[in-house]
């Protein structure tokens, strides 16, 4: 009667194992996350008018504040790894007579490492950069999300300028470094 009640109670414990081994799985899962770097300005174009209560006689011209939109970005990076964004000036006829200046504040909004301003930047042929130290973040999609963009006009010489209108292109490009 022992071995009887010995060998039930092996095999029910034995049973109990084997089955309660069944009701629990596991599985990995692995999440990939690739380079993602992009870039976009809220504004396509920025205008400015110069309005004639603002011209001194015998004064250069200075215009500053002009609301350029805001940079908007998303930035996923290798471990230890930085970008910055730089802008360009696409046409350089004029910045004989005229310094152009841009500030792109720090974002307001954001996760992750999305960097730090550079301050005000001279807009020139090479590429400054305008923020740094960006990592993996971004900024938002609201519309008061992003990092603002603000120029600066320095009109030396009237030289160059003419009635009508002016048009600028200024890239702004998110790469490495």
């Amino acid at each position: 009667m022992r071995k009887t009640l010995l060998s039930a109670v092996f095999v029910t414990c034995l049973v109990m194992i084997v089955f309660s081994a069944q009701n629990t799985a596991s599985q990995e899962l692995r999440i990939i996350v690739e380079s993602v770097a992009l870039l976009d300005v809220s504004n396509s174009s920025a205008s400015f008018e110069i309005p004639q209560e603002m011209i001194v006689p015998g004064a250069p011209i200075f215009l500053q504040n002009i609301e350029g939109g805001r940079l908007k970005y998303t930035s996923l990076t290798e471990a230890g790894s930085l970008r910055k964004i730089t802008a360009s000036l696409s046409d350089l006829s004029l910045l004989e007579v005229v310094e152009i200046g841009i500030t792109v504040s720090a974002p307001d909004s954001g996760r992750g490492k999305v960097g730090v301003s550079s301050g005000r930047v001279l807009l020139t042929a090479d590429p400054q950069p305008v923020v740094e130290g960006i990592g993996s973040g971004w900024i938002g999609t609201e519309d008061a999300d992003g990092a603002m963009v603000l120029y600066d006009i320095n009109i030396f010489s009237a030289e160059m300028l003419v009635d009508g209108v002016v048009n600028l292109e200024v890239l702004f490009t998110l790469t490495e470094g």
